[in-house]
């Protein structure tokens, strides 16, 4: 009888709990090994500060990134089916409104994904945008749905351990010397892993946002410009997050307060229901969400490779990270993937040591 092997998932954020929970599912034992896990809010945690609505970044040319999000969306469409109160995932219509559209947002490859797709006509469209779409999406509550996928993780047998990862060899780390397999989760903290070796990591990007309460607002709202992407996205706890901005390498955590009313102003002007067209004056905030995304060259990595522990074990060493602000509109398409590398790349890695036993018996 083969022996189930063993898994450490080197983070905690929506990409590594996703993939922790598929792993467990294909049978895995499987440890999650992260700093921070669900229910810290440290600006260092991305996932809870996430916009989280299914909208795509991926571009016309990319099958790859364009698979993720395909195969993400039709399990949160599920999800918000059968699970909705459990997970905070809400259906509702979106409009996407741009000017001077790039040659994709003319023809978004996602049309066919989404229900209900339909360009609006010059009439429906705001006087300072030259085109706009509607259809129906998903928004996510971060803190509810990253406890939620947690709990699932943890009822199929899988175990946390609160540390802090700064080289591969930690996570290989283990009395027995019986890890088979890591999955490097770790977001915006994999540029300071040792052993990682990606000259593509980007900076972090600094995003700042306003929570205000608003829950007659359940609609989604995105303009897109040269210069500013402003969205307004509801939550089913009622609160509705207005966006955002874009700093690279600014990693402070204090709201910037007059970039805070610019975004209530774009909100407003965009989205004038929230305060029935009587000014910014009028919101109701709740405080301000800054959140760090993991920007990386060329989009995420999703990848494996083979490592060798101290003890001279090979370690089939995964990646699955760099999504920037696609996160959860990426996680379970991203994970399946990384799923399907690891069982095929563990499987080749296994029959080898297999066949270097054998002939080793033969001496």
């Amino acid at each position: 009888m083969k022996r189930v092997p063993k898994v450490h998932v080197i983070g905690a954020g929506v990409i590594g709990l996703t993939t922790a929970t598929l792993l467990l599912i294909e049978g895995y034992d499987v440890t999650i090994l992260a700093k921070h896990f669900p229910g810290d809010m440290s600006i260092d945690y991305t996932s809870p500060w996430a916009g989280a609505r299914w909208k795509t970044l991926a571009p016309n040319d990319d099958a790859r990134l364009q698979r993720y999000d395909a195969d993400s969306f039709k399990i949160f469409w599920e999800l918000a089916k059968c699970r909705a109160d459990e997970t905070g995932i809400m259906v509702i219509p979106a409009f996407d409104y741009y000017k001077d559209p790039t040659a994709d947002q003319r023809n978004p490859w996602w049309k066919k994904v989404v229900p209900g797709f339909r360009k609006l006509s010059r009439k429906e469209l705001p006087k300072d945008v030259d085109i706009g779409y509607t259809f129906t999406t998903v928004a996510i509550t971060p803190e509810r749905y990253l406890r939620w996928l947690q709990s699932q993780f943890v009822a199929l047998g899988g175990k946390r351990k609160h540390v802090e990862i700064s080289n591969l060899t930690d996570a290989m780390d283990d009395p027995q010397n019986t890890v088979d397999i890591i999955v490097n989760c770790a977001g915006m903290h994999a540029a300071g892993i040792q052993g990682v070796n990606d000259p593509h990591i980007n900076k972090p990007v600094r995003g700042q946002n306003v929570v205000v309460r608003a829950k007659h607002i359940r609609k989604t709202i995105s303009v897109k410009t040269k210069q500013e992407y402003t969205y307004v996205i509801p939550r089913a706890d009622g609160t509705v997050i207005l966006g955002t901005t874009k700093d690279e390498g600014n990693r402070s955590a204090e709201p910037d307060p007059a970039i805070a009313k610019d975004i209530m102003e774009r909100a407003c002007k965009h989205c004038p229901e929230l305060t029935n067209g009587k000014g910014i004056e009028r919101l109701d905030v709740v405080g301000d969400i800054i959140g760090l995304r993991p920007k990386r060259n060329g989009g995420p990595r999703v990848e494996t490779e083979v490592k060798v522990s101290p003890s001279g074990k090979p370690i089939l060493v995964a990646h699955n990270y760099g999504h920037d602000g696609s996160g959860y509109q990426a996680s379970w398409g991203s994970a399946k993937h990384a799923v399907k590398l690891i069982k095929e790349h563990h499987e080749t890695l296994r029959a080898q040591s297999s066949k270097i036993q054998e002939l080793l018996s033969r001496l």
